[in-house]
């Protein structure tokens, strides 16, 4: 490609790079074996790239009409020379980040949905340009900072979009990124104009795999260990297991997950089997415990989830007019995305019992709704060898109290 022509695009997708010459050519991005650690004196870049597509997929971008901006392959990567895993800003994805290990397993930790699922970015408009871009803001080697602004819309119509969000995402040569989130609505005086949910952990399977090819199966059930919600400051931990039938069985109760979700600090994990992937947050990072509340979505029966089971989606790539509602079925020649454990915003001393009853309910709370907008909310993500490392990384991170809140807290926790 004409460099004339390449600059064209990227100014077009609005993605901002210091020269083009910065650019990683994917099959430069090496991953080492799981346990890998940040070698000494080493670097972190942010780049812009036109080949890039989620999971391993090399097939037509297809049936999509189209393909929002009719550039599927866009995307900004961070990467990590002689780390296992790169953080990935895919426009199929609406830039929704991904972390991604070289097999194409990856985490994605989600956006601010609209309330009551009335607007969100994983449909067809949610994906335009218009309404979901990058900006590299540093492109390193002592950090890479990334900036992602987006329209919560509505999949049929994004006339009047719901909210803007604005996320910031700081990565570090340790491998670790920080991310901070906070969002404006644009119909203050409608539920629907604002959200609680900033925070949901999903994974992604590439392409010809299975979720029982990714993780560990259990010596004792039989089963695999997908989602981990991990206490900080405690011994508790709450583990989803799900089998090859459909079925999920969780090793923790409804109490043992609300004593986590109201901890000074808690970890959303996926136990990958090439890797720990997770996401940190807590009190001093902007999740008061009377406010938060982790849910199952995935058990039957579990307290608040909507009892999806084994959920499986063909959202990655996003070759669907409306991804919302695009159910993974066997043989799909699509990596898909699984899931999930998510974090809600609920009023203090609530709780969401019963899902759609309740969350109804605090949505309609116009005084709570406008609590959560305008504030700034932090997360930290990255990788692990194991449990005790999440903790470990964890308390260093939010025992700095409300210093946990600069970029540069991140940097030297490993």
């Amino acid at each position: 490609m004409h460099r004339g022509v390449y600059i064209v695009i990227l100014l077009l997708v609005r993605i901002s790079i210091q020269a083009a010459d910065q650019l990683t050519p994917l099959s430069t991005v090496a991953g080492l074996a799981h346990g890998a650690q940040a070698p000494q004196n080493s670097t972190v870049s942010a780049s812009a790239v036109v080949d890039y597509a989620p999971g391993h997929y090399t097939g037509p971008l297809t049936p999509s009409p189209p393909h929002a901006d009719r550039n599927p392959r866009q995307a900004v990567i961070i990467a990590w020379p002689g780390l296992p895993a790169r953080f990935i800003f895919s426009h199929e994805a609406s830039y929704c980040p991904i972390f991604e290990f070289p097999s194409g397993a990856a985490m994605c930790n989600q956006f601010f949905e609209g309330n009551l699922g009335e607007a969100e970015l994983m449909n067809n408009l949610g994906r335009k340009e218009k309404n979901s871009s990058v900006e590299i803001m540093e492109a390193g080697p002592a950090r890479a900072w990334v900036r992602w602004t987006y329209l919560a819309v509505n999949m049929r119509d994004d006339s009047q979009p719901r909210l803007r969000g604005t996320e910031d995402y700081f990565a570090y040569p340790n491998g670790l990124v920080l991310r901070k989130a906070s969002y404006i609505s644009l119909m203050p005086d409608q539920p629907i104009g604002y959200s609680t949910q900033p925070v949901e952990l999903f994974g992604v399977a590439p392409v010809g795999a299975t979720f029982t090819q990714l993780f560990e199966r259990d010596a004792a059930h039989g089963d695999f260990l997908v989602h981990t919600a991990l206490d900080l400051y405690s011994d508790k931990c709450y583990n989803i297991y799900w089998d090859e039938k459909g079925k999920v069985r969780r090793q923790g109760d409804d109490a043992t997950l609300q004593a986590i979700s109201r901890s000074q600090g808690f970890a959303l994990v996926q136990p990958f089997r090439e890797g720990l992937m997770f996401a940190i947050m807590g009190v001093a990072s902007g999740f008061p415990a009377e406010n938060s509340q982790l849910i199952d979505h995935c058990t039957p029966g579990a307290e608040g989830g909507s009892g999806w089971g084994t959920g499986l989606w063909d959202h990655w790539p996003i070759g669907w007019l409306n991804s919302q509602t695009s159910y993974w079925k066997p043989g799909s020649p699509y990596p898909f995305s699984f899931g999930s454990i998510g974090h809600f915003l609920v009023p203090p001393g609530k709780r969401i019992r019963k899902f759609w009853q309740d969350y109804s309910a605090y949505c309609a709370d116009m005084n709570f709704n406008r609590w959560t907008e305008r504030r700034n909310y932090y997360v930290l993500l990255g990788t692990a060898r194991d449990l005790n490392e999440v903790r470990q990384l964890g308390r260093q991170w939010l025992n700095q109290g409300p210093d946990c809140a600069r970029p540069e807290s991140i940097a030297k926790l490993r």
